[in-house]
């Protein structure tokens, strides 16, 4: 599966390249073909908070069908597991609605 990373105000190293492979390329046991995958990360300061790391994935699968997740929490690990978690309930939705 290809992967295109952008990055804003993160240093994107090879470990969370590699997660983001891993994580996001454990979805092709659905196997639906992904034409495209997008994965945006970014840290941002939140005033009460601290730093807020979002991590969002835009995939088009079948063509023409795109789906999307983001999330964002204290840690960048954190964030991804939530959004594969979000992009597998609606690769599961869009299974059953093919299927039928």
């Amino acid at each position: 599966m290809n992967i295109q990373f952008y990055a804003k105000n993160v240093d994107l190293t090879e470990k969370i390249k590699d997660y983001v492979q891993e994580k996001i390329g454990a979805l092709d046991k659905y196997g639906l073909n992904f034409s495209s995958v997008r994965a945006d990360i970014s840290k941002d300061s939140h005033h009460q908070k601290g730093d807020v790391f979002r991590f969002e994935a835009n995939m088009t699968i079948l063509g023409n069908k795109m789906i999307r997740a983001e999330a964002g929490s204290g840690d960048i690990m954190s964030s991804i597991d939530i959004v594969k978690d979000k992009l597998e309930i609606q690769i599961t939705k869009l299974k059953d609605k093919i299927k039928r």
